[in-house]
Parts: structure tokens; sequence; C-alpha cells
């Protein structure tokens, strides 16, 4: 009985014998995705066809994952963390790297950073990134793709900050590499073949008010979308870091109090006091009062500045 045609001409694959070549495995194809037209739900037609790697990972594996921070995780298509061997890139935000770094090495894994001079270690303590565990190589020089894959053979995650007109051809052979090798791949730019990137589409600090205040916190709206499973984006809106890193040092800042002006600053002050007749009027009196932070927003010409002051 001759095979019924499919949509595109060909015959449609009967099932009986082995595949003998490219056309039998147009056809199987063909049959999935005739399949997946009948499902009511999108969602199952999208992961209809799946890789190997994402079928595996049906639960959080700790031996197949690296820990993410809770506030970010429903941004990953993986459960539980990053996919070991995944490219994730990390646009627009140094706190969002940090936070990826320090999300994956709660768990005792080893990191490297290439290519970021300006990275502030201090910083990445804060946060929560084991300095004792990271490796810093801020000018790998020309032959940086050789530093990174000595690296990718060596480290749990590695961050990368790529020259500008990388070839595609040495990306694409960093992102194997790491697959290959189990390491977790950061890039501070959207590779053509990541798995997922995450950017920052909002920024907004938290804490200075007019003319005083701390920076306490950055709220951010982030955005992930990549390949396969993960090719429908997603957002969440947190700070960064996110609680669940910095939590417990969050309510410092707020505690902290402004020390009063060095000795000779006092001493001045007084002496300057005494020397003022009783009943005079201080020369800074008559003198308008001035919002700083005001005049940093609005703006004031450099003569009428210099006038004032």
């Amino acid at each position: 009985m001759a095979a019924k045609p499919t949509r595109t001409g060909r015959p449609a694959w009967t099932g009986d014998g082995l595949i003998a070549g490219i056309d039998d495995v147009r056809r199987v194809l063909d049959d999935v995705n005739q399949a997946g037209l009948h499902r009511n739900n999108t969602a199952a037609v999208a992961r209809l066809v799946q890789s190997a790697d994402d079928v595996a990972l049906t639960g959080a594996d700790i031996a197949r994952v690296l820990p993410c921070p809770a506030e970010i995780n429903d941004l990953l298509p993986w459960p539980g963390g990053i996919r070991r061997g995944a490219t994730v890139a990390a646009v627009g935000s140094t706190s969002l790297l940090i936070t990826l770094l320090a999300g994956a090495m709660t768990e005792g894994s080893w990191a490297a950073v290439v290519g970021l001079p300006a990275l502030g270690a201090l910083a990445a303590a804060e946060a929560g990134v084991p300095l004792e565990r990271l490796a810093l190589v801020p000018e790998p020089g020309p032959d940086w793709p050789t530093v990174v894959s000595a690296l990718i053979d060596g480290l749990d995650v590695v961050v990368i900050v790529t020259p500008p007109g990388t070839p595609e051809a040495t990306t694409r052979a960093l992102i194997n590499r790491a697959r290959q090798r189990g390491c977790v791949l950061i890039p501070t730019t959207s590779w053509a073949h990541c798995d997922l990137t995450i950017e920052v589409t909002e920024r907004r600090w938290v804490g200075l008010h007019s003319g005083h205040g701390l920076l306490r916190r950055q709220d951010v709206t982030l955005r992930a979308c990549g390949r396969g499973s993960a090719a429908r984006p997603r957002t969440v809106t947190t700070s960064l870091p996110p609680p669940s890193l910095v939590g417990h040092r969050l309510g410092d800042i707020s505690q902290l109090v402004i020390p009063p002006p060095a000795p000779r600053y006092a001493a001045a002050h007084a002496n300057r006091s005494a020397a003022t007749p009783a009943g005079s009027q201080d020369v800074d009196e008559g003198l308008p009062s001035v919002d700083p932070w005001a005049e940093l927003v609005h703006g004031i010409p450099p003569i009428e500045r210099k006038r004032r002051y």
C-alpha cells in the first residue's frame, strides 16, 4: 500500500525498515511537525522536539547545574540553575555579571574573569564572590582565545570580555569547547550561538535624595531570551545584588552614622565662633541657602556658579 503524501508532497514515513537517507529523515520530521499542529497547548508544540541535554534535565541535578540566585532562576530554562557547558551572556551590567558569578560559586566552584581590568574585587566580595577561588586575567593579550581555552579546561566558570570585531568562528569554537568540558561560559556581549542572553532593560537607583543619601540598591528589570526551550522571552524585576545573596547586609547601610568632622576642622570652627563679636552677623548668614543637588540636576551657568561661590 502506497504511503499517503504529506503537505510537502513527499510520502509520509511508514516506520518500516531503517532510515536510509536524508529523504527519510525529512519524512520523520514532517510527521513530528504534523503531530505538533494538532496540540492545543502552544508550549507543548515549542517543546515537541528537545535536545538530549534538555530531556535529561527534567529536575534539579547538582552534578549537572551550577546554582543561581533565586531571583534569577525564573529566567533560566534549566531547573535548579545554569546547566554546565552552557553559554550565558550577561549584557549591560557589571552587577548582573557579579551576581551570576557569585551564585555559581556558592557550592565551591572555581572561576576566572578575563579581559575586565575594571572589575572591583571589593564589590565582588561584598556580593558574595569568594575571591580565594577567583582568578583575574585583566590583560590576556592578543592570544586571548588560547588563554580562555586553557581556563575552560580547568575551571567551572569563565567570564570573558571579547575584543571588538571578534570573528564568529572564534566565539563558536569557545562555545563548543565549553560545552565539551562542562564549563559555564559568561560573555559580556551576546554571541551568535549563546544558549541564553540576559540583559538589563530598566534600571533605577534607590537611596539618593535631594543633596544627601547613600546608594542602597539598584532595582532592575531583566530580560532573558535564548535558543530551544529558552526561545520565549522571560522577564523578572529584582535588585542587584539580589537579597538572597546580600539580604543580611542590606540593613547595615541604613544604620551607617556620618562621622563627626576631623579635629582640625572642629577647632577652626570653634576659633572662628570665638572671634566673632556678640551681636554681629556671621559672614555666611546673609547668603542664600544652597542646594547642590538641585543645581546639579537643573544646571547653573559657570559664570553664575563662580559668582555665587
